[in-house]
């Protein structure tokens, strides 16, 4: 009689619990799909000393490139561009007439990483409007970009 008393609340709580997920062909969602967020708060990418810039005018990427003269569109989107002026900062041409030597560029940032309330391009590339780029540019048309810690 005790066991008996003990074992009937278990056998009806097992038998609810197995009803609970059995559900006639599957389940069933219902309403439109959840749609992703656009990003909404200030996007910034980093230059060459790790400080941060919010569509930037003049920015150094890497450490032998210079930008200068950027006109954005699309800042805060997946893929924004530019374009400006790039310039040899190291004067690995030999700066003729004593001035860095640079050429025309499109300027393309990616790889948005969001960090709470903001997020950071991880990634630049640089293409040169009038191909092809002088020689000190090789190497220098990529580069990843500083993304701070969470």
């Amino acid at each position: 009689m005790r066991l008996r008393r003990h074992l009937l609340p278990c056998v009806a709580l097992v038998a609810c619990l197995a009803g609970c997920g059995a559900v006639d062909g599957g389940v069933q969602v219902e309403g439109p799909p959840v749609t992703p967020k656009p990003w909404s708060g200030p996007v910034y990418m980093t230059d060459w000393f790790g400080r941060s810039w919010l569509h930037p005018k003049e920015v150094a990427p890497t450490g032998r490139i210079y930008l200068d003269r950027l006109t954005w569109r699309d800042w805060g989107s997946a893929r924004p561009r530019a374009t400006g002026v790039a310039s040899d900062t190291t004067c690995l041409s030999g700066c003729p007439n004593g001035d860095p030597p640079s050429y025309r560029v499109k300027v393309v940032l990616s790889g948005l990483v969001k960090r709470g309330d903001v997020a950071y391009y991880s990634h630049v590339r640089l293409i040169p409007l009038h191909p092809p780029a002088p020689f000190w540019a090789y190497g220098q048309d990529s580069a990843d970009l500083e993304v701070p810690d969470a």
